[in-house]
């Protein structure tokens, strides 16, 4: 699901980070940058082989805001890929594919990374694009129609938008909208089949949000009302006239015609979306980042949409943000990740936060160790979660994956 927009810790720490939720990027790269030095690695909280699974008590040192009801059984799933990460996972009509970037020559190239899951394991797929590139968010259309998007920083000081496309057999680019510079953080499909995509990009000499439709091989930009925002980091699409945008600083409803900020969100950038999910134009929920100056200073952000106004919802205390939320019958659950400080030591450990009515409360992670969990998604009942973990002793970064199911009853 859709990022980032959900620009993750891990790669604001490896220095290549976009425009993309500059805030937000530069919190979470502090977290792991410096929980890497720290002595000592976490245990996980299962096997890191197929088929193991952990214990569904509640994470330890819950809050009152906690859920007190069955925890999810999670599965860690390996990727046969060292020195890599994961930002995004999409799953529909059979399909489930994650996207992110290998890290090539310690860390300082990336390549496009694209994974899929076949007869129960991830397989690699290759990619058109093999040095300076990364893919930020995937959106699958059908089996085999799938949609990719990130940046291509061949040239560093000019990154354009790369879009690529899955037509069962093999990744192709898709020539973008015609910017001088620019990065894509945010694919949707439509529910006409449409491609929308989100990011920044360098529009009548200035760098700003953007969103694009693309339809009948064009690119159509929808930018109207965005002349005065930073960065788009999510999307919400109910239909040609009816969509959420949310922003670097404030969240935007798209009419058919352009986008009007609405006063829900602060437009300061003290709160920051990072993701949406849709049950229809009247119940969509938004998470993200509440900040006030550095990691101990963090705290999730979730909002809900009646069809008339967002409300705040409740979430735990305690330092964290959060990256993706996805709708498991009707009930939403978020994953992002804590923060520890101790003598000015901070670690992150993946987050998992689930919806109980009132509002969210925290449900066993797949691991504990340290890293985030950056995107999610549900299928056929149960929960996928993809993100990274960073070794402290070695300094280096391994792409995550697992899945979580309850129990039947739930």
């Amino acid at each position: 699901m859709s990022h980032h927009r959900r620009i993750t810790a891990a790669v604001a720490a490896l220095g290549t980070t976009t425009r993309s939720s500059a805030a937000v990027v530069a919190i979470a790269a502090l977290a792991l940058a410096v929980g890497a030095t720290t002595a000592g690695g976490a245990t996980t909280a299962g096997a890191a082989t197929a088929g193991a699974t952990t214990a569904g008590a509640t994470t330890a040192g819950a809050t009152a805001a906690d859920v007190r009801r069955p925890s999810p059984h999670w599965t860690q799933t390996p990727i046969d890929r060292d020195d890599a990460m994961l930002v995004d996972i999409d799953a529909r009509s059979g399909a489930t594919w994650a996207v992110g970037k290998d890290l090539l020559t310690g860390s300082e190239e990336t390549r496009p990374l694209a994974v899929r899951r076949v007869e129960g394991r991830w397989v690699t797929t290759p990619q058109p694009v093999r040095f300076d590139a990364t893919l930020d968010q995937v959106a699958v259309a059908g089996a085999n129609d799938v949609w990719a998007v990130g940046g291509d920083n061949s040239d560093p000081s000019r990154p354009k938008p790369l879009v690529m496309r899955w037509n069962g057999q093999a990744w192709r680019v898709v020539p973008g909208p015609s910017v001088p510079t620019g990065s894509f953080d945010e694919v949707k499909i439509a529910p006409d089949g449409s491609v929308w995509v989100a990011g920044w990009a360098a529009v009548d000499g200035a760098e700003r949000a953007v969103v694009y439709r693309y339809t009948d091989n064009t690119w159509h930009p929808l930018n109207e009302g965005l002349q005065d925002a930073i960065n788009s980091n999510t999307l919400a699409v109910l239909s040609a006239d009816d969509a959420w945008v949310g922003l670097n600083a404030g969240l935007a409803h798209f009419d058919g015609d352009r986008w009007t900020l609405v006063s829900d969100l602060p437009t300061d950038g003290s709160e920051i979306p990072s993701a949406m999910a849709a049950l229809g134009p009247h119940d969509i929920w938004l998470v993200g980042v509440s900040h006030t100056g550095g990691p101990e200073g963090e705290r999730p952000l979730a909002l809900h949409y009646d069809g008339s106004s967002w409300t705040r919802v409740a979430v735990p205390g305690g330092p964290a943000q959060l990256y993706d939320v996805a709708l498991r019958n009707g009930r939403p659950l978020a994953v992002g990740e804590r923060f520890e400080v101790n003598d000015d030591i901070v670690s992150s450990s993946p987050l998992v936060l689930e919806y109980h009515g009132s509002g969210f409360g925290r449900v066993q992670a797949p691991t504990t160790a340290h890293g985030a969990l950056t995107a999610a998604d549900v299928v056929a009942g149960r929960l996928w979660a993809v993100g990274v973990l960073d070794s402290p002793a070695t300094g280096s970064y391994s792409p995550f994956a697992a899945v979580a199911g309850w129990p039947v009853a739930w």
